[in-house]
């Protein structure tokens, strides 16, 4: 049996097909009977009909459907950042397709393209890259836009960021004030505002405290567990200091492998820390030194953001 249409609906309960189509949009009241109303939904319920969500949408001009644009869902932090965004997308009626862009920009254009095709009334873009000429279609489009996580330096657009100056700067702060002098960094790609925001705290506590950093003990990776291991590797090389800071929990826990590979302790040989404190922080051997980013409520306040300027 193919799918019931509108007519069908019509025909069953004999009356138009405007009369239906009020009845669906709940605006019967004033247009007809009562008696008329509750024959057109009982003709609806021995159809079993569904309207089209897509003809309805485009006589509103409203779809209610959102897109969310990752960099790596793989990455726990931004799988609680996007159910942050869910969570409030539910409450607010609304669908969510979430793209994973799998930190390619070609990747995450053709996203863009397939959003912008689906109608979608609104954009939360965690962009693999620090430009992204083919966001601005998406504005130029009329669709609402929100960044998180991470600014594009080409699109003046809300974003919903953390501190992550504040962030280098405390963990720093906290790995000093525990005796360490020698402390290494395995920075994110420091093309990206989070990754340099976290170093450039930490540059600033190891001034203040008139610690000398050490370039050889810097390394840039990919935000990833291999990144992290590879990072670590490349340190391992020169004189091991004291204390290695992640830009992300991933990368901390690749270099606490990478350690352990080589016959180091953590912490007793070498102390180790990261950012984002997520679930995998806790099940960590040994329990892994973090500071929280709270991704959850960032993908809330994101979302809430985005309906403001939506509705």
């Amino acid at each position: 049996m193919g799918q019931v249409t509108i007519r069908e609906v019509a025909k069953r309960a004999g009356v138009s097909i405007t009369t239906v189509s009020r009845v669906l949009t709940g605006n019967a009241k004033n247009h007809m009977r009562p008696e008329t109303e509750e024959r057109v939904l009982q003709a609806i319920r021995e159809l079993d009909y569904s309207p089209n969500k897509y003809a309805r949408a485009l006589k509103r001009q409203r779809t209610g459907v959102i897109g969310v644009l990752a960099p790596d869902i793989s990455n726990p932090f931004f799988s609680r950042l996007l159910r942050g965004v869910e969570n409030v997308a539910y409450r607010h009626d609304y669908l969510v397709l979430t793209c994973d862009a799998e930190n390619s920009l070609e990747k995450e254009n053709r996203y863009i393209e397939l959003l912008i095709e689906e109608r979608v009334e609104g954009v939360i873009l965690i962009s693999a890259a620090p430009r992204n000429e083919e966001a601005e279609r998406l504005l130029r489009k009329g669709i609402h836009l929100v960044m998180a996580d991470r600014r594009l330096e080409n699109i003046e657009a809300p974003v919903v960021i953390a501190d992550d100056f504040k962030a280098g700067y405390i963990l720093t702060k906290y790995l000093l004030g525990l005796g360490y002098r020698e402390i290494g960094f395995i920075q994110g790609p420091l093309n990206l505002s989070t990754a340099r925001d976290r170093f450039r705290g930490f540059l600033r506590a190891m001034e203040e405290e008139g610690v000398e950093v050490h370039d050889r003990c810097f390394k840039e990776a990919d935000y990833t567990f291999e990144g992290g291991y590879r990072a670590a590797q490349e340190i391992l090389n020169g004189r091991l200091p004291q204390a290695i800071i992640a830009a992300n929990d991933l990368m901390a826990i690749g270099a606490i492998r990478a350690l352990e590979d080589n016959g180091f302790s953590v912490p007793q040989d070498i102390g180790i820390a990261g950012f984002d404190n997520i679930p995998l922080a806790a099940l960590a051997k040994p329990r892994l030194t973090t500071i929280a980013i709270p991704a959850y409520e960032m993908g809330q306040e994101a979302m809430e953001m985005l309906m403001r300027n939506i509705t």
